[in-house]
């Protein structure tokens, strides 16, 4: 029988570490399906999205593998692609000129090979022939008043394209998003779900769960709520394109913060 018990942790870091630990005891380092969420508490002074001596240990354990940006961290790089973080810091708070902004750059982004088939972000603010802002039309429903839950979701995989006889596609693994209210109207704070159909944890994960957390704390800022969580769920959340023996001095780290922070 399927053990899809959620792992849950009070942050990103503790979250994604909890998720490896277990992913590193199972059969060929494959989880399926696997139920990923942590809590965002930022009304708590004491509350820290990341941990940082995890995200260090993960960054160093990339380095090891060779992946590596150019100028940044491999996580920023992935959360980059689910909300642009960087450009957004840019716009001074006005959504429209982020989207305005990633529309223009979007030609030099897509030249990346990477990126021959799209990002997320672009998926979400420019989907299918119509080039639909789906985020957009969520944000302007809601605070239009009209409070439909099944209004609030967002979809990445597009059949148009993305049905192919190809045996490596690499894009889009992250298939949906929706963005939950919690309580009458959102009245106790917004949740993003995020729905993934194959996940890499080590490679991937940590930087999708900070592209969804951002992603939720833009739109629930436009909906004027707070983002209170991060849901993650993969069909097939599979450890590494690397050996679990490659991965046991970083198992140990984790175990050592978890239990430090116990």
């Amino acid at each position: 029988m399927m053990n899809i018990s959620p792992i849950r942790g009070n942050n990103l870091s503790k979250a994604w570490a909890s998720t490896f630990i277990k992913c590193m005891d199972t059969p060929r380092g494959i989880m399926a399906p696997a139920i990923v969420s942590f809590d965002v508490i930022e009304d708590d002074n004491s509350w820290q999205l990341e941990t940082p001596e995890i995200r260090q240990a993960l960054d160093s354990q990339l380095a090891v593998f060779g992946i590596i940006s150019a100028n940044q961290s491999n996580i920023e790089t992935v959360a980059g692609t689910i909300f642009p973080d960087s450009i957004w810091k840019r716009c001074g708070g006005n959504r429209d000129k982020l989207f305005v902004k990633y529309d223009k750059i979007w030609p030099f982004v897509s030249k990346c090979r990477l990126n021959n088939h799209g990002t997320y972000f672009r998926r979400l603010t420019s989907f299918g022939e119509n080039s639909v802002n789906q985020l957009k039309a969520i944000i302007d429903t809601w605070r239009a008043g009209t409070h439909r839950h099944s209004a609030l979701q967002a979809g990445i995989f597009n059949p148009a394209v993305d049905h192919s006889m190809a045996r490596r596609l690499g894009f889009p693994c992250l298939q949906q998003v929706v963005f939950h209210p919690i309580g009458t109207n959102g009245c106790e704070g917004l949740t993003i779900v995020a729905f993934y159909a194959n996940q890499l944890l080590l490679e991937k994960a940590y930087g999708n769960y900070l592209g969804l957390y951002r992603l939720g704390k833009f739109v629930a800022s436009a909906m004027g709520l707070d983002l209170k969580g991060v849901t993650c769920i993969a069909s097939n959340l599979s450890l590494s394109n690397h050996g679990k023996q490659e991965c046991h001095r970083l198992l140990s780290k984790m175990k050592q913060v978890l239990s430090d922070a116990d």
